[in-house]
């Protein structure tokens, strides 16, 4: 018996990743360089003889985030149930490889940003200290309309 193992993968590249905005809520594609990385990604680690072997996967949970969606699509893990957008395609036009079940969870959806969404850390800190907040961090401060970190531990202790 193999030992089993957990794979968290981040989705790919968004323009504002690129750019070191933080993206919680916002819906935003994946770049066309985000998708050939994955593409790669998913060349270099699936497949039979490979890290993750699809035929062995047991579960597969996405964030609802449509760049989440995409890249465990394009990751080609050969996935029998289809995502969202996948539906209109015939199960016999994809290449099954796995019959894994795949949930799309809202408990490991990206972090709420609030009011931060979209903003750099060096745009946070200023605006922070203009406001005589002081430094940020976001592990101690947490996000003003969004997440801290006392929201995620509830979350996880409730599950």
């Amino acid at each position: 018996m193999t030992t089993p193992r957990v794979f968290i993968i981040r989705h790919g590249e968004t323009e504002w990743s690129l750019n070191g905005r933080h993206t919680g809520t916002t819906e935003l594609p994946l770049t066309a360089n985000g998708e050939k990385r994955i593409r790669a990604t998913g060349q270099a680690l699936v497949g039979n003889d490979r890290l993750i072997v699809p035929s062995q996967i047991a579960h597969v949970y996405v964030s609802p985030r449509k760049r989440a969606q995409k890249t465990l699509e394009l990751l080609d893990l050969g996935c029998r149930d289809a995502l969202p957008r996948q539906e209109q395609q015939p199960s016999e036009e994809r290449n099954i490889r796995t019959d894994a079940e795949v949930q799309i969870d809202d408990n490991i959806r990206e972090w709420d940003y609030g009011d931060y969404e979209g903003l750099t850390s060096a745009t946070i800190r200023e605006q922070r200290e203009k406001n005589g907040e002081g430094s940020w961090d976001i592990w101690r401060d947490g996000c003003p309309g969004g997440e801290y970190v006392k929201n995620t531990i509830q979350s996880l202790e409730h599950q």
